[in-house]
């Protein structure tokens, strides 16, 4: 997935200060949704702490497509919903009046072309898991995305700690929760990775995963 550009220590500046001028600040608790997707919704958001989740929804599954955390920002048209997956503060503007902040501040425009380069390649990968790989392979996808996006060395391999429940990960990977938990518990029984604590898993040898793939 491309590295990611934050601006958030630039948001909570003088700069980030005179850019959110005028902008509608909104606190969320976790789980409300924020956009409905419909997309004659005029209007950006910016992300100024927490984590919110796109989506897709059907009759009887979710399946999410991307996070956002803080720094990012985002339309609200998009034609997929949007939740708080965490409590989060927003700041809300007009396509209009954010058309000319970025013009007045081009630098910030850095941000957007970091945050659409992730969703595009989130975007792919969810296409790319759903049509080619079994549920077990989309699992390995899900653990060795996160350990090159923010896994560190340890004794046991790489570790990787993962924020979400088992059904927040069966909605990432397009799954049910009993599937997606069987799959894990499968990977852990073949060697592939190993539990070491609540939501804190470790994978012993990366290229053994990228190969099971």
């Amino acid at each position: 997935m491309p590295p990611r550009f934050s601006i958030a220590n630039i948001l909570v500046g003088p700069q980030g200060e005179e850019f959110l001028r005028g902008f509608i600040h909104r606190s969320y608790p976790k789980g409300s949704l924020i956009s409905s997707g419909d997309i004659d919704e005029n209007g950006i958001l910016v992300v100024m702490s927490g984590r919110l989740r796109m989506f897709l929804i059907s009759e009887d599954r979710e399946l999410s497509l991307f996070y956002f955390g803080p720094g990012d920002m985002f339309c609200l048209h998009s034609g997929c919903l949007i939740e708080a997956a965490e409590p989060s503060e927003l700041k809300f503007t007009d396509l209009a009046t954010f058309d000319k902040k970025l013009r007045e501040n081009p630098q910030i425009a850095w941000a957007l072309i970091s945050i659409l380069g992730r969703a595009l390649a989130s975007f792919l990968r969810t296409i790319e898991d759903l049509m080619f790989h079994d549920i077990k392979q989309r699992i390995a996808n899900y653990f060795i995305d996160h350990a090159h996006s923010s896994g560190r060395p340890s004794p046991s391999g790489v570790e990787v700690e993962i924020r979400l429940s088992v059904e927040d990960i069966a909605k990432s990977i397009g799954s049910s929760r009993q599937a997606t938990s069987t799959a894990i518990n499968s990977l852990i029984k073949d060697g592939l990775l190993v539990r070491q604590g609540r939501g804190v898993y470790a994978i012993p040898a990366i290229e053994r995963l990228r190969s099971f793939r």
